[in-house]
């Protein structure tokens, strides 16, 4: 039986690590550097949310790339987390905003007049809002020659060890102890109901 559900158990984490592959690709960006400190620190996963532009308000971090981001990694746009401080109405576009890191001390300036954003964020460059922090997963995948590889393999240890040895120790303990039936004294009359009359 706990062979069973072992087996179940690791079905179930090989699927949640594929669905979470997929997800980290697709609706996650890791945090580099330190423009968003105390909010967010380097090492930090955001869990982003693509919306309508219409849906992000004064406040909202948000994630945005090309054609608005000035920043580049090899040659190539890279994305941008900061805040909303400030929106728009542009004429002929819609909504702009205008956006700035949570460290005054690293980023006194909006991206826009500090040239890390070419223009107010528009559609065209917004690529979702921050719903979700998770600060220690990207850290993990982070640590240095395989020792990330290393505590997944704790874990996965961990999780088929207790499956084995604790499931079937709960299992005894399910089973094993059964509450004795009640018994009536030799020699005694059994109980009769309140209002009734014994032969």
């Amino acid at each position: 039986m706990a062979g069973g559900r072992t087996v179940a158990v690791l079905g179930v984490f090989i699927i949640f690590l594929v669905v979470f592959a997929f997800a980290l690709v697709t609706y996650t960006r890791r945090v580099d550097g330190v423009s968003m400190v105390p909010t967010l620190v380097q090492g930090d996963l955001v869990i982003i949310q693509n919306v309508p532009i219409g849906s992000v308000h004064l406040g909202d971090v948000i994630v945005y790339g090309a054609p608005c981001s000035a920043v580049s990694v090899d040659g190539v746009a890279a994305p941008v987390i900061h805040r909303v401080v400030k929106i728009e109405n542009i004429s002929g576009v819609g909504l702009g905003f205008i956006t700035k890191g949570d460290d005054a001390r690293t980023n006194p300036y909006t991206d826009q007049a500090a040239g890390i954003a070419t223009s107010p964020i528009t559609a065209a460059c917004l690529e979702g809002k921050v719903v979700f922090v998770i600060p220690y997963i990207e850290r993990i995948a982070s640590l240095p020659d395989g020792l990330n590889y290393v505590i997944a393999v704790i874990i996965i240890i961990v999780v088929v060890v207790y499956e084995f040895w604790g499931g079937e120790a709960e299992t005894e303990d399910e089973t094993g102890g059964q509450a004795p039936a009640a018994e009536t004294p030799v020699g005694s009359d059994p109980p009769t109901a309140p209002g009734s009359v014994s032969p």
